[in-house]
């Protein structure tokens, strides 16, 4: 069978490689594209088409006009942030499988609305974390579950960039989800609650740094605690280069603290570093090799619609409306200015 794939609004600039996965797998087919607001996109419509050879009749201005035109089976969405409890209203009707670009949401009440609009169709749900296609995840998150750490009581994440390209883009708006802790607060929140098997913290409380010329935070630390201590999130928009062209120092990404010891791994590519009781002085782990479905967006999803499985961990909508708590109570914690119990 040969899955058909719509893509719409590229608010959000993963929208072309999401594309490019699709037109890559050999059980896909891209049936229609489409960008309502194109003076908003990161993303790039005219660049898609002309790098995937797309035909003209299957590029549309109009999201409902392009549903309602083609035959497709999915529909990859990276609308702007604050649009997309919006989007998935908007497409759940059509019974269509919906993918969703991170984060998430913006708050909570929009992920509720995500998750009832799919409640009653036939269609799932997928959040598409970049981070979920790296292999060093996953072994992260595979030597936690075989004990190699005991329990897990300490994660420190540090995630971000050289700031959201362009400068005058909807991600340094606001009211459209901007700035550095939506960017990549949900990625530590999401993956640490991950790593803990989805245990999350009693109280949650943040702070952010605006410059005073500036309209969002370029900056942002969380700190959770738990029953068995505290965890430390961090993002900004302040590192000296982009991860994806120059690693900076520091480098972003995780370091996992055990009853019995401790991993490390700061970026995709690198060595991930293991110390235990038994192994003080450490040893390197090389990156599990991934199962097939993992290699990126259009084979997760593909591997679920063909063996009936619903999405899981990161992929999983309920799982991240969980994580997505620990960025809810962040927010407000900040603008509060002090600790909050975690948010329902």
């Amino acid at each position: 069978m040969t899955w058909r794939f719509v893509g719409a609004n590229f608010d959000q600039m993963h929208m072309n490689t999401n594309l490019q996965w699709v037109h890559e797998h050999p059980n896909a087919e891209i049936v229609g594209v489409c960008d309502e607001t194109p003076e908003t996109s990161t993303g790039s419509l005219p660049e898609a088409v002309e790098t995937l050879d797309l035909s003209d009749d299957i590029v549309f201005e109009d999201l409902d006009e392009c549903l309602e035109t083609v035959d497709a089976d999915v529909v990859i969405g990276c609308p702007r942030n604050s649009l997309h409890a919006d989007f998935v209203e908007r497409v759940a009707p059509y019974g269509m499988h919906v993918v969703v670009e991170k984060p998430l949401s913006v708050t909570l009440a929009d992920a509720d609305r995500m998750l009832n609009s799919m409640a009653n169709t036939d269609g799932k749900l997928f959040i598409n974390w970049p981070a979920a296609w790296d292999a060093e995840r996953h072994t992260l998150r595979r030597l936690v579950s075989d004990g190699v750490i005991g329990d897990v009581i300490e994660v420190q994440y540090y995630g971000g960039n050289a700031g959201a390209p362009p400068d005058d883009s909807w991600f340094y708006d606001s009211t459209d989800g901007g700035g550095s802790m939506l960017d990549y607060l949900g990625y530590g929140s999401t993956f640490s609650t991950w790593f803990r098997d989805g245990e999350l913290p009693e109280t949650v409380i943040a702070e952010s740094y605006t410059p005073e010329d500036g309209p969002v935070d370029v900056q942002s630390a969380t700190i959770c605690r738990y029953e068995d201590g505290l965890s430390t999130l961090q993002t900004t928009w302040r590192m000296l280069t982009n991860p994806w062209e120059v690693q900076p120092t520091n480098k972003k990404g995780y370091e996992i603290i055990g009853t019995d010891g401790a991993i490390s791994n700061r970026t995709e590519g690198d060595l991930i570093q293991v110390s235990t009781a038994d192994t003080p002085e450490g040893y390197t782990v090389t990156a599990d090799t991934l199962e097939p479905q993992y290699k990126d967006l259009a084979h997760y999803v593909i591997h679920c619609l063909e063996n009936d499985k619903d999405p899981e961990g990161p992929l999983d909508p309920e799982f991240c409306r969980e994580a997505h708590r620990i960025v809810e109570t962040a927010r407000r914690s900040a603008e509060a200015g002090e600790r909050l119990e975690l948010v329902d």
